[in-house]
């Protein structure tokens, strides 16, 4: 089968070995899979000892795709099911073993490539917005709205009836997502008071939130794309009563959940009925995964980019 490795920083489509699953583990053959910043940054500071396949390092968290061979505990969806899960390496080839507590069932009408981009991303923003406590009627600012978690965020804090402001960084990328915002902002607004702030820059602009973030909100921080450290005059944050600065990291959300697919259900529904949409302006075959990724961090990808393993199911 083919996979794309890491070697020497960079990816290279090659034939690797198919994985063996575990007993918990189900065989599946990648339709698409989505491809992550985060991901990005992991290939181009690739520690060598991360391996998925004999020798070699297969990136991917997401992907969607169909059971080739059902988990041989029992668990899980049977031969043949469409599914969308997340592991934490490997997707990025035509089979991945996937644990079946981390995958769900797809409905028939909804396409491999609008559910690949799903998990990580939506999943962020899922879990996000309920560390601020989401509910009808809160305020909520999305840093990076126009991003693939910023995108989801602002879609599922609107369905849940809060008022969302994305913040974009150029006034070239604000109809990017007007119709998926209640109000878009080049830059941090100059003023508010909102109830949950998804924040992914850090540095100084981390620190400015707590100029923004309401009483008794919340503040979570999921990303430092600055690269910067963050000071902030603490009397700022004294003087809001019960202010909370909540760290976000995906994997270790999910770990300490009861269920480690928490919330992937809701948005495959959500995507389903039409409440959230994903916005795909980039697709590829795995021979241009590579410019793909390049695209990506150059800041050149206004939504999502998918990666179609296989481009005629996908």
């Amino acid at each position: 089968m083919l996979g794309a490795i890491v070697r020497d920083n960079k990816l290279h489509v090659i034939e690797v070995q198919a994985p063996v699953p575990s007993p918990s583990q189900a065989l599946v053959r990648t339709v698409a899979s989505s491809i992550n910043q985060g991901e990005v940054r992991g290939i181009r500071s690739a520690p060598h000892w991360q391996l998925s396949d004999g020798g070699h390092w297969i990136p991917g968290w997401d992907f969607a795709g169909v059971i080739e061979k059902p988990a041989a505990d029992g668990s899980g969806p049977a031969a043949g099911a469409r599914v969308v899960g997340w592991v934490r390496q490997g997707a990025w080839a035509e089979r991945l073993a996937a644990e079946t507590d981390q995958l769900v069932e797809l409905p028939a009408g909804l396409s491999f490539r609008e559910a690949s981009t799903l998990p990580i991303a939506g999943l962020t923003a899922w879990h996000a917005l309920r560390l601020g406590d989401l509910s009808a009627g809160k305020r909520v600012l999305v840093l990076g709205a126009n991003g693939g978690v910023g995108r989801f965020a602002l879609q599922i804090a609107r369905a849940a009836g809060a008022a969302t402001v994305g913040v974009v960084t150029s006034e070239a990328r604000r109809g990017s997502i007007a119709d998926i915002a209640d109000e878009v902002s080049v830059g941090l607004p100059a003023e508010g008071a909102f109830d949950i702030i998804l924040e992914c820059v850090g540095g100084a602009t981390l620190a400015q939130c707590f100029a923004l973030v309401a009483p008794y909100g919340t503040i979570v921080s999921y990303g430092n794309a600055s690269g910067e450290p963050c000071c902030f005059d603490p009397g700022a944050a004294f003087r809001k009563p019960c202010l909370r600065l909540q760290s976000l990291a995906l994997y270790d959300e999910l770990d300490r959940r009861p269920s480690c697919n928490e919330g992937l259900a809701d948005l495959v529904a959500m995507l389903a009925a039409g409440t959230l949409r994903t916005e795909i302006v980039l697709e590829v075959g795995l021979s241009d995964v590579q410019q793909a990724c390049d695209a990506l961090m150059d800041r050149r990808v206004d939504g999502k980019a998918v990666l179609a393993i296989d481009p005629a199911a996908a």
